[in-house]
Parts: structure tokens; sequence; C-alpha cells
């Protein structure tokens, strides 16, 4: 393993990170000849399959800018990375995408919202906050409850807050302010959660996955079905808005695109990830081009892949809490046909922690997501302690 500053070799690919993400990005590269490093350890997920390793955390800006001299273009595994350090490598020659100044929007869930609201796409109610003092007002002109954001670093539900009543409200503001307001919503009484990954090259081309379903718990994703389970037109309608905002934050590279079907047919846009998305891991063995591989050929001006489903697919998270009685049953897993396994290679599991999914595919989504089920309910059957 090269020992930082990677012995000053250029590599074809940085990226910002070594967490899943990351590693799953690493894998994607070894076929194409893409040679990677992360900005990282060699302990963490992608470290272990790098061709490189810049060792350094990407809240450092001096490990950031190493990356960048190594790599002949810089990417990212989490939207939280200093833009104004990225804008810093890219002035030094080293393109990155996405761009520094888009990435700056999108950081910024209330730039984020104002951005799709000037491109007139569907959103909830929103509005900033920067005193305790509105939040009356906004309760009565939303109703309640209301839901509070942390305009920067929130995510799987950190910094964020449903609140029932103004005391929640109040109490949710004071945590969640760090100096420049707090994004608060409308509640959205949605039916079912959506998400799509778009795809935008820096030749100009764009490659749209299937809309997929999501199903979240405590405000993490649990499991993943493709095709959702909605009409066409709604899919396509879904599909439509996804190319949109994609386009609107002049995304390059996969930008994930969540969103809410209201139970009137109306779709709203949640939230951007301007980068790979938990909800597109499944791409991997469903499509023909995962969104890691199209990653990948985004930012190094390849050809985008089909994105072309082979098969209707689910996924299931597999969380830390799944180790609190000991070590899942990996083989009752492995033994249900059509059914993957990928883990992350962390070591610590801990509650809520994403240590790894199970995908399965089937002509059928409904039979595809019971097996997934089935498959993640028997890594409990015959636990065995966790090795020291």
């Amino acid at each position: 393993m090269p020992s930082s500053p990677v012995d000053q070799r250029r590599y074809d690919v940085g990226i910002a990170g070594a967490g899943q993400l990351a590693r799953m990005t690493c894998l994607a590269a070894w076929p194409l000849g893409i040679r990677v490093a992360v900005l990282g350890s060699p302990e963490e997920p992608a470290g272990l399959v790098a061709a490189g390793v810049v060792s350094g955390d990407w809240k450092d800006p001096a490990a950031v800018r190493e990356l960048g001299k190594v790599s002949s273009v810089v990417t990212l595994e989490n939207e939280f990375v200093n833009a104004d350090v990225l804008a810093e490598v890219a002035a030094a020659g080293t393109p990155v995408y996405p761009l520094p100044e888009s990435l700056a929007v999108i950081q910024d869930k209330a730039l984020q919202k104002a951005l799709l609201d000037s491109y007139g796409l569907p959103v909830p109610p929103h509005v900033v906050v920067d005193r305790h003092a509105e939040l009356p007002a906004v309760g009565r002109d939303f109703g309640w409850p209301l839901v509070l954001k942390a305009r920067k670093l929130g995510y799987d539900g950190y910094g964020n807050a449903a609140c029932r009543t103004l005391e929640e409200a109040q109490e949710a503001f004071g945590r969640l302010n760090a100096g420049e307001g707090v994004l608060v919503e409308a509640f959205v009484p949605f039916v079912c959660e959506l998400a799509a990954m778009v795809a935008r090259s820096t030749c100009g081309e764009e490659a749209v996955y299937p809309v997929c379903e999501t199903i979240q718990r405590d405000h993490v994703c649990n499991e993943v079905i493709v095709p959702a389970r909605i009409g066409e037109a709604l899919r396509d309608e879904a599909k439509r808005i996804a190319r949109a905002a994609a386009a609107a934050a002049d995304g390059l590279g996969v930008t994930g695109v969540e969103m809410f079907l209201l139970e009137n047919g109306r779709v709203l846009i949640n939230e951007l990830a301007p980068r790979p998305h938990n909800s597109g891991h499944l791409t991997v063995d469903a499509c023909t081009t995962s969104q890691f591989e199209q990653q990948l050929r985004a930012v190094c001006g390849l050809p985008l892949g089909s994105a072309e489903m082979h098969r209707p697919a689910a996924m299931a998270n597999l969380l830390g809490d799944l180790w609190a009685n000991g070590e899942p049953d990996w083989p009752a897993a492995c033994a249900f046909p059509g059914v993957k396994l990928h883990l992350y290679g962390k070591l610590e599991p801990r509650p809520g922690r994403k240590m790894g999914h199970l995908t399965a595919l089937n002509h059928d989504p409904e039979e595809a997501y019971r097996m997934v089920l089935a498959a993640r309910e028997s890594l409990t059957n015959h636990q065995r302690p966790l090795k020291a």
C-alpha cells in the first residue's frame, strides 16, 4: 500500500473519503483499468480495495489539497467536503466533480430548496427561520407537524427533526441552528418515498436509472424496491422531475434525487445528494451499469453506460443492530437463490450503522422484496459470538 503522499504518483481519480460508497466505486474501477486513490486510512472500507490511500481526513483542507495533487480528477462520496477547498483544488489544475460552486449550493439545504424553487420544480412549502419567535407564525401558516432541518451536515435523519408541537420545534431549533437559521418545511403526508439516480457526464451525456421505492425507518433507508410499486405514468413523472432537478443543480457524476409521492399523485422533491446514493446500491446487481461505474465514466469523460435494469430487484440494508447478539449467520442468507450479499468491511458494528446490504433479483418486484426480507431475517437465526 503506498504511503502518503502516495509517492507523488498520479491516480486517475481521487475520492475525498474512504467509506462504503468509495469502496464500491473502487471495485467498479478495477475492470475499467481506472486507478483510484481515496482520502482516509488503509483500514477504512475503501482503503482495503483502493489503488492508493492518501492518509488524512476529508475535513482537513491540507489532506484534500494533497489528494488533488496526486489525482487527475477529484470526486466525492459525501456532500460535506468544504467547497472552498475543492475550489482551490480545481484552481490548482485538478478538475473537481461535482463542480465546487454547484456543491456549495447543494450543501446548504436552504439554498438547495431556493435553487429548485427558482426552476419551478415541486418542493414542500418551506421557509428559513432565524429566531425562535418566528416559529409560532410558521406553525399557523404550514400547520403542524413541521420538519426542521439544519442547513448543513444533515444525513440519515441526523440534523432533522419532525416536530408535532411548538415546544418540540423550539427545542429542535436550538439544537439545529448553527447561526445561519434553520430550514423549516411543512410536513408532507406522502404515500411513499421515491428516488432516482441521474448520471450526467462532462461530455454532456445523461442516463437516468429506473425510479425506486424506498422504505425508511427512523429516518434511515431500510429497504429499496425497483421499479417502484406505482403506476408507469407516475414513474415517468418522477423520472422527469429527477432529470430536471439534476440539471438545475448542474450535477456532474451521479445525483441521487429523493422524492415524495402524495395521495393526489403529485411528486415533490425532498432532497438532492450530489454523489452515488444508498438507494442505488442495488444497481450493482440489477443494472447493466452500476451507479458506481457510471460515476467513474461520468467524471473521467468516458461514454455513459446503459442504466437498463436486468430484472426487478429489492435491497435490504444491514444495520449494526443485527450484530447485537453475535455475528450474523451469513451462510443462511447466502443460501437464498437470487440473493447477493455485500459487506462493507467496517470493523465496528453500531446500532443504525450501515454495515452492508442484501440484494434480491426476481421477475416480480414483490417476490424480490419478500426474498430479501426473508434473507435478512435469517441472519439472526444462528448467530455466533463476535470475534475478539
